[in-house]
């Protein structure tokens, strides 16, 4: 080989080192900048008990519930008022019509004023925000420190240079794997690469879920032979059996009595 033909040959070679050696420097900040905001996360998550929820629509379930609370509470009521007034007749229904149609108007007056509810919490949570943001500001301020160098480190050597559709650890790291196994020497190599192979993982994943349906499939179907074949032998051995009885019944000698008169 002429040290032309060496030197062609050895530039893929070099090419591929080098792009392997980014991505894996790309990957392992790209891990240290989720860590980091894992991390920040954690800290404001130990408050998140502060917030308040928002409220939501009361619904047909709801509508029943107070209907039956209203009913229970309001029959004793209704009959205590009942006995005092002398007056005993067609009262069995009026508390339960009375719940149904008081649950109905409390539900509707109760979902009218739901958006300013809710405008109450948003005000409140907000302000809850900012005495959270104090709260953790010790924990999340030397984080954030680090996540602001980790973000100027990246976006002084890998700006630009990696697709960011696929700017995650995960993809990268796929990426990497594909160069360090001498499927790829570029980015767009690496990257079609992976997107060929999990497009080629998804087929073998349908492929294989319909193998395991039809073997499942397969299965029952076994199964119910073997019961349906067993429940056909039994069924043939109990009329095999009848017939066997009734014909020693029939066979059976018969003794005659003849009565002399």
């Amino acid at each position: 080989m002429t040290g032309g033909h060496l030197e062609h040959a050895q530039q893929p070679a070099d090419q591929r080192a080098v792009l392997e050696e980014r991505l894996g420097g790309l990957y392992h900040l790209l891990r240290r900048l989720e860590g980091l905001q894992e991390q920040k996360d954690s800290v404001y998550q130990r408050h998140a008990h502060l917030y308040r929820p928002y409220k939501t629509k009361w619904r047909a379930k709801h509508y029943w519930l107070w209907a039956l609370l209203l009913s229970v509470g309001l029959g004793p009521v209704f009959g205590l008022a009942m006995v005092v007034a002398g007056n005993n007749s067609g009262g069995g229904m009026t508390p339960l019509l009375l719940a149904l149609v008081a649950s109905g108007i409390l539900v509707g007056v109760r979902n009218s004023r739901l958006p300013e509810m809710n405008a109450q919490i948003e005000q409140y949570n907000q302000e809850t925000s900012k005495k959270i943001v104090e709260m953790a500001g010790p924990e999340v301020t030397p984080i954030e420190s680090q996540l602001q160098q980790a973000r100027q480190e990246f976006n002084s050597r890998y700006l630009g240079w990696f697709p960011e559709k696929y700017l995650s650890s995960v993809d990268v790291g796929e990426c990497w794997q594909i160069v360090h196994d001498h499927r790829a020497s570029t980015v767009q190599e690496a990257v079609n690469r992976y997107l060929t192979d999990q497009h080629e993982q998804y087929l073998r994943d349908a492929a294989n879920a319909q193998l395991a349906e039809q073997q499942r499939a397969t299965r029952v179907a076994q199964t119910n032979g073997i019961i349906n074949a067993a429940m056909q032998a039994a069924t043939i051995g109990a009329i095999q059996a009848q017939g066997a009885a009734t014909r020693a019944a029939m066979n059976a000698p018969r003794t005659i009595r003849i009565e002399r008169r």
